[in-house]
């Protein structure tokens, strides 16, 4: 009788163990989902959707409001760049993004005009 009482015991205290453990995993998982929604919608250049969009940087085409709403997640958008890019060269917003992402595609070796890579030794499958 005794063996049974200490055997659940130490079954209590296992699954008392246990339940502690994921307690705390899930505290945890909670401490670093709060600190990513703290800078939910920031980019790396510290601008925000919100930001993005009382500066103007949206447009029919693309409309960042919804984002917005939406509460999305990812980071706003590189607007010191997508700046830089509209005075230097005289061009809307949708034209600035364009470009940008043009330059970021041939940075990484991808042709802006096909889609394609533009590495020599890439095999592609057409029509």
């Amino acid at each position: 009788m005794n063996y049974a009482v200490g055997g659940l015991l130490v079954l209590t205290f296992v699954a008392l163990w246990y339940v502690f453990g994921l307690f705390v995993g899930r505290l945890r998982l909670s401490r670093r989902l709060a600190l990513n929604r703290s800078r939910l919608g920031v980019g790396e250049d510290g601008h925000s959707f919100v930001d993005d969009y009382r500066a103007g940087l949206s447009s029919q085409n693309f409309d960042i409001s919804i984002n917005i709403e939406d509460g999305d997640s990812r980071p706003g958008l590189d607007s010191d760049e997508v700046r830089h890019i509209m005075k230097s060269q005289g061009v809307t917003f949708d034209k600035a993004r364009l470009i940008r992402q043009q330059q970021l595609m041939k940075h990484n070796g991808i042709d802006p005009s096909t889609g394609l890579s533009l590495d020599p030794k890439a095999v592609t499958f057409g029509r």
